[in-house]
């Protein structure tokens, strides 16, 4: 699940944004010009996507994980990519289980289709115990420069450039749209939204690393989802050692801007919320938009305009389940 967020520490910095190379087609009208930067192919296995992409001039499978505020590789995948892993003793990272210690790694070069990088930072992981398959996890550093289709049922992520005039919504999506704002937070990488259950607003996270939309407890209890049937108890786990309860149950309807989503299965899961271990503050994470909600509609998440703009149902047909 994406529970994996990278904690600052003395002197962390990203050295180097993605540049434009290549650029396909564009599309421009009078108000808005956006440059099709590139298309990177998805394939699904499980609840998870995974892209292949290039570093130091070689292929690297990763997972596609927006809930991700930082680029999680395995130390194994690192050495053998041509990237040394310095651990400094000031690095970890927290999730669900809390948190591990890590390291990092920079590349010389790094390639998303058209899109290129150099110099760019990874946070590495002992192994792989904890994702689920592939060498890492792609996450928002490498993305939140750009406007994101994220077509999970057409198995494609499409990335996007505004040059100019963009401030209004525009997805190359077509009609039924719906929209809602995103949360306007320097501090927060990942795409989040406000949505209303039962007429509480939570902080929402738009988490394609997640295998299951979940809630945290005390976002639940204001909520009043704690009342639901329990449809299975389980564990969940991921980057940290310890694994949490959570409670499979269905959602009353999550409005989310204008559009309404009914019986979704959501994790209520035994944690406070994302960022603060006791009482909720202000800024924290209450839920996780994941695999249930990202593979029933099509996204489009507009950085440019700061909307994030929903296609349902998806004009494609649905994903297979893949029992690997």
């Amino acid at each position: 699940m994406g529970f994996r967020d990278k904690m600052p520490h003395p002197g962390s910095a990203l050295l180097a944004c993605l540049v434009l190379a290549g650029c396909g087609g564009g599309a421009a009208t009078q108000t808005c010009q956006m440059v099709h930067v590139t298309d990177l192919k998805l394939e699904r296995h499980g609840r998870a996507f995974f892209t292949t992409i290039q570093i130091n001039g070689h292929d690297s499978t990763v997972e596609l994980d927006t809930g991700s505020d930082d680029n999680l590789i395995t130390e194994e995948a690192a050495h053998r990519l041509g990237m040394p892993v310095n651990v400094s003793g000031w690095d970890y990272v927290e999730g669900v289980g809390g948190q591990q210690m890590s390291g990092v790694a920079r590349s010389r070069d790094v390639r998303l289709g058209d899109a290129h990088g150099e110099r760019l930072e990874f946070t590495t992981v002992p192994d792989r115990k904890n994702l689920f398959s592939g060498d890492g996890l792609l996450g928002m550093p490498f993305l939140h420069d750009f406007d994101m289709d994220l077509d999970f049922w057409g198995g494609r992520v499409g990335l996007y450039k505004a040059i100019s005039g963009c401030d209004a919504p525009r997805a190359v999506l077509s009609q039924p749209l719906y929209a809602v704002d995103l949360i306007n937070d320097p501090s927060a990488v990942s795409p989040e939204v406000f949505v209303s259950i039962n007429g509480v607003r939570l902080r929402a996270r738009i988490d394609t690393g997640a295998e299951r939309t979940a809630i945290f407890r005390l976002g639940a209890r204001r909520a009043g989802l704690l009342a639901a049937e329990v449809l299975r108890s389980s564990e969940a786990s991921g980057l940290g050692p310890r694994s949490v309860k959570t409670d499979l149950r269905i959602s009353a309807p999550v409005v989310i801007g204008d559009l309404t989503v009914n019986n979704m299965p959501v994790d209520v899961i035994d944690q406070r919320s994302l960022g603060s271990a006791d009482e909720r503050q202000s800024g924290d994470t209450d839920m996780l938009l994941g695999y249930d909600f990202v593979t029933r509609v099509h996204l489009w998440i507009s950085r440019s305009s700061g909307t994030l703009i929903m296609q349902y149902p998806p004009q494609a047909s649905p994903p297979t389940e893949d029992k690997s």
